[in-house]
């Protein structure tokens, strides 16, 4: 996951910017000089238009939403035309400000490559620029979450999109080379799915820019990218309680969701009592929480009503995981929790969760590591809450990992148990080794990376 950071890096066209020679160039064609300040250090980068454009989207994907922004939308280029003279102060008004509005939440590992920026805040220096101009041999989606162990390695994430640029044969190798963004390097092949022609046409692709000779492609993706802005639109409008953890996440800026945040904090202050998680709260007070999160506010659980009836944020926390429309470890990987269960040694079954956890869609990773080390972390005062890993697994499980086909077909008494089962055991090792799960150095081998 790649969360760093920066101390307000400013933008803005570098003084030796000429525009002398742009006077026969088309908008297509131009070459920017952007000047980045980081940190007291202070360096160049050159970006086209339709970097800008690319830029543009992943701030507003990935950090800001435009209603707080402010920053107009980058008009095509067709729009542009030859009014090329129009582009230079349109683009340093938006870098005056971006730097205006840039802070410690700029986390975006395409938005920080964009700058050269690296995640201490210094300059990022590609080791092989010319990389970035070899061509792509394939495209290929991302099935599983992988951190980077080496410096010639990329980290990627569920659900990026990779240009390939080099495929031997597994026979040779398991490793692939390739570029993401302005990033070059190698990743392992098995975690990453090839995209036809077809798969292609059908994929939510995110934002980074894909190179295609077929203008019919290009407008098909500018189409996805309008549909997907409508849907985020409407999601802005949706409760928080019942609404998909990504849409809700994306919309809401936030890393993780404000109801865990808020719970587990004041939990772990607060609410170290006995059978915390494990009894109800009182009902009009869930409810009355549950309204102020569904409003986009943050309630004073430090009110008399919240601190006489602690339970009540327990359950809240719980009812909003119970009530995903995709349970956080998600319907598709249900059955794959369930075969990290079967008959193995301790160490076998440390590499097939670990595996499995990387296939979660970013917002649900995140999402689990701050809970896994919430209730970690309190399960180690169990002493004065009686609630040991086991009994929070318990009280968890449920509503963490579900089957989609036993909720649609209905289960026998049997069933039902073995599913219940299934479903603690899950969480209680998740809860037991979740420093060595959500280590990045932890690698797919079952090794420590040296």
């Amino acid at each position: 996951m790649f969360m760093c950071v920066v101390l307000c890096p400013q933008l803005q066209f570098a003084s030796e910017q000429s525009d002398a020679n742009w006077t026969s160039a088309s908008a297509k064609d131009l070459v920017f000089l952007v000047q980045v300040s980081c940190q007291g250090k202070t360096w160049m980068v050159r970006r086209s238009y339709e970097e800008f454009q690319t830029l543009d989207a992943n701030l507003h994907q990935y950090i800001h939403d435009r209603r707080y922004s402010h920053l107009l939308p980058l008009p095509a280029l067709p729009e542009i035309g030859d009014k090329v003279e129009i582009v230079t102060s349109m683009l340093s008004e938006y870098l005056n400000r971006l730097s205006m509005i840039v802070d410690s939440k700029l986390n975006c590992g395409p938005v920080l490559t964009w700058m050269e920026i690296d995640s201490d805040g210094n300059q990022f220096l590609p080791k092989d620029e010319a990389s970035l101009n070899v061509p792509a041999i394939a495209a290929a989606h991302v099935i599983k979450r992988y951190t980077a162990q080496a410096s010639d390695e990329i980290s990627i994430e569920v659900g990026d999109i990779l240009s390939v640029i080099d495929m031997p044969p597994k026979e040779e190798t398991t490793w692939w080379r390739g570029k993401h963004g302005f990033q070059v390097g190698f990743f392992p092949s098995e975690c990453v799915e090839l995209i036809s022609q077809d798969q292609s046409q059908s994929l939510s692709l995110p934002s980074a820019k894909l190179a295609s000779k077929k203008h019919s492609k290009l407008r098909s993706f500018l189409r996805m990218l309008k549909s997907r802005s409508r849907r985020q639109r409407d999601a802005l409008k949706e409760p928080v309680f019942g609404c998909d953890l990504g849409e809700h996440l994306l919309s809401s800026g936030q890393d993780v969701p404000q109801v865990l945040k808020s719970c587990a904090e004041f939990i772990e202050k607060h609410g170290v009592v006995d059978g915390i998680y494990r009894h109800s709260g009182v009902s009009s007070n869930i409810q009355k929480l549950r309204q102020e999160f569904d409003s986009e506010n943050v309630p004073d659980l430090t009110e008399d009503v919240y601190m006489q009836g602690i339970h009540c944020v327990g359950s809240l926390c719980k009812q909003y995981f119970r009530e995903l429309p995709n349970p956080l470890l998600t319907y598709q990987l249900y059955d794959k929790f369930a075969d990290c269960m079967g008959e193995m040694t301790e160490d076998e079954r440390m590499v097939k969760v670990h595996d499995v956890i990387q296939q979660l869609p970013p917002p649900h990773y995140r999402t689990l590591e701050y809970l896994t080390r919430h209730l970690a972390r309190l399960a180690t005062k169990s002493d004065k809450t009686n609630m040991h890993i086991s009994n929070l697994a318990i009280v968890w499980a449920p509503n963490l990992l579900r089957s989609k086909e036993a909720e649609a077909v209905g289960l026998s008494t049997a069933d039902q148990l073995k599913e219940v089962r299934i479903q603690t055991a899950v969480v209680e090792f998740l809860l037991t080794n979740v420093d060595v799960l959500f280590s990045d150095s932890f690698t797919s081998v079952g090794r420590f990376g040296t």
